[in-house]
């Protein structure tokens, strides 16, 4: 497959700046690129490689200054380039409509038109599929769940009963959702369990990676809403609240019925104390602990996390301590010496 510079500025609602007849044949990281690739530069650390690569072509802001032979300048390099890897590697085409013979679906279940289900997969007592979707080997859908049109399930996955999913949802290989919150009582003797009795509710375009468990309320719903985006290794725990449109990254956990608001970007390896509320558009940044409330529009740092700019204040004086410590050792010796004249 391959495409002109022409061809491919108009497809990518660019400008060129170049020759239009070149052909592209593939997309290639800017440091990796040959003579026939499309690259980008979007982030300013990449700069450095603007004199040594071979791409063809470089997707690159209208605002971009430096010379090269052929650009194609778009208002967001990052979002044009996604569409590039799309023109010359497409994602395997949707496996055709059907249900494979070793899937076993119960006779109550209910079936939208044009789906898929694979080997192994189980569907249990008056559980939805919507129209369009498609459900991957070995995944188990409980009762009463529901699954909006046109989501996709990869392999493995395991939906408890009565948890809805909405329409256009992705949910990769592995990941649990409805299990139960980790809720108990101690006693003087003993542990005794609380009855995890509420729902998982996923709103319309959210994306789970692998391996993420996402928690059943005990009363009230866990929630996730529409075109939030979850890595890998995730814990959303009982009762949780997400908004719209939020970034979560790998290995974040976030304890029972905390409140993430809309748009907010979380970090790897953030952990999220219950019973609190980070407010719209925060950026909770890497390995943070959030202790407390968050304000909206927020930059956190640290454990405990504090606002970005005091949290790395106080770690450069840290740093100053040996310093500081040589000196005032210092200053006390000569203190003494002048004693002693």
């Amino acid at each position: 497959m391959s495409y002109t510079l022409q061809q491919l500025s108009e497809k990518l609602n660019g400008e060129l700046q170049g020759k239009a007849s070149k052909k592209i044949i593939n997309v290639a990281e800017i440091q990796n690129a040959g003579t026939r690739d499309l690259s980008f530069l979007a982030n300013p650390k990449y700069i450095k490689f603007i004199e040594s690569t071979k791409a063809g072509a470089l997707i690159v802001g209208k605002d971009f200054k430096e010379e090269y032979p052929n650009l194609i300048k778009v208002d967001n390099p990052n979002l044009a380039f996604s569409k590039a890897i799309s023109l010359f590697r497409p994602s395997p085409a949707n496996l055709k409509p059907g249900i494979h013979k070793t899937a076993v679906i119960s006779k109550t279940a209910i079936l939208g038109s044009d789906i898929y289900i694979g080997p192994n997969v189980v569907v249990e007592d008056d559980a939805v599929i919507e129209n369009n979707s498609i459900v991957y080997a070995n995944t188990y859908i409980g009762n009463h769940a529901r699954i909006g049109a046109g989501t996709i399930i990869k392999p493995n996955v395991t939906i408890y009963h009565e948890c809805v999913l909405g329409k256009n949802c992705l949910i990769h290989a592995g990941t649990v959702i409805g299990a139960d919150g980790y809720g108990f009582v101690r006693t003087d003797s003993n542990i005794i369990k609380i009855p995890q009795a509420g729902h998982v509710i996923i709103h319309d375009n959210v994306e789970i990676g692998s391996n993420c468990s996402i928690d059943r309320g005990t009363l009230g719903n866990t929630e996730i809403g529409k075109g939030t985006k979850l890595d890998n290794l995730i814990q959303i725990a009982h009762n949780v609240k997400i908004g719209e449109y939020c970034f979560i990254t790998g290995q974040v956990g976030v304890a029972g019925s905390a409140e993430i608001g809309n748009m907010v970007t979380i970090a790897g390896q953030v952990g999220i104390v219950g019973h609190i509320k980070v407010g719209d558009r925060a950026i909770l940044t890497g390995k943070s602990g959030i202790t407390k409330d968050v304000a909206p529009g927020s930059i956190m740092f640290g454990f405990p996390a504090q606002e970005s700019k005091i949290a790395r204040r106080e770690m450069a004086g840290i740093r100053t301590i040996p310093d500081i410590r040589k000196r005032l050792k210092n200053l006390e010796k000569k203190l003494k010496d002048k004693d002693k004249e």
